[in-house]
């Protein structure tokens, strides 16, 4: 497996930091998000990779994840997936 992260994060247009990184609930990677608050920093855990029956979301998330207009968010993972290889994922919050 590759690097553990975190990567780099991604900032959306109200100041909040998306990231994923190794480790999680079941230890297959998490997606999460800062939100500025009172001079720091509010964490959520919004995904935990691994967590469904077959892994299909994928594990091991990897690299800076993307946002687009609705406020989706999109990445990869280097393993499970539909084929056992990585997959590309969306999380829709």
């Amino acid at each position: 497996m590759g690097d553990f992260g975190p990567y780099a994060p991604t900032l959306d247009a109200s100041g909040n930091l998306y990231g994923v990184t190794w480790g999680g609930a079941d230890n297959y990677g998490f997606l999460f998000k800062l939100t500025p608050a009172n001079g720091g920093w509010t964490y959520t855990d919004l995904h935990d990779f691994g967590s469904a029956a077959g892994q299909t979301d994928g594990c091991y998330p990897q690299g800076e994840p993307l946002l687009d207009a609705d406020g989706n968010v999109y990445g990869t993972a280097e393993a499970c997936g539909g084929y056992g290889s990585g997959t590309i994922w969306k999380f829709t919050p």
